[in-house]
């Protein structure tokens, strides 16, 4: 188990949808971030590590930013439709 998670892993939209989920359940708790409704949260995560995992990998290039924010709705909504199934409520903060 040398690398459970690596900049790898964040390659494919199944893990990076997890990656985001379990990031926005750590975090939501914490004072000033629980006053952000999720799936703006979600997103604003979702953005940050994508941009960070290009950078990371070198294939980031800034005139995918727009590529960027649209992935980040799409994971967004992945990881947010998975707390709505943990939870039950199907709420959409």
């Amino acid at each position: 188990m040398d690398n459970f998670l690596s900049w790898d892993t964040l390659t494919t939209y199944a893990s990076f949808v997890a990656i985001v989920f379990m990031v926005v359940e750590f975090t939501k708790g914490l004072k000033y971030i629980k006053k952000i409704p999720t799936k703006y949260w979600s997103f604003f995560i979702a953005f940050i590590l994508l941009t960070i995992t290009n950078i990371v990998m070198g294939t980031f290039r800034a005139v995918d930013i727009v590529i960027y924010l649209l992935t980040a709705i799409s994971i967004s909504l992945g990881s947010n439709g998975l707390s709505n199934f943990n939870n039950g409520k199907g709420e959409g903060k």
